[in-house]
């Protein structure tokens, strides 16, 4: 399972710990218990970057409470960006079997 959250913001805005469990990370635990009615969070890893908003221990406490894992993100590292994890075998997987005007 997938799951992405667009979220624009206003310019000039702050984010801080309290809009990120509010503006993002409830929504995406809504979607995924809307999708996995029986699972729920069970099972369910998140990673996001070390910027100071995702490190505050209220995120880490709120995943917790919501049975979330947080992965560890490697700290600056210039040549690892979060799909580097998924993407490419994800691209694969749904290409190999489409026909080349498909595919294009």
């Amino acid at each position: 399972m997938v799951l992405f959250l667009i979220h624009a913001v206003d310019e000039g805005k702050t984010i801080d710990h309290n809009y990120y469990i509010e503006n993002c990370l409830k929504p995406v635990i809504k979607e995924i218990w809307k999708q996995r009615k029986s699972n729920g969070t069970k099972g369910i890893k998140l990673l996001h970057d070390n910027a100071r908003p995702h490190r505050h221990s209220d995120i880490i406490d709120y995943s917790t409470e919501e049975g979330i894992n947080i992965m560890p993100y490697p700290p600056y590292s210039s040549d690892l960006a979060p799909c580097d994890y998924w993407l490419n075998d994800y691209i694969k997987r749904n290409l190999t079997d489409q026909p080349n005007e498909k595919s294009l």
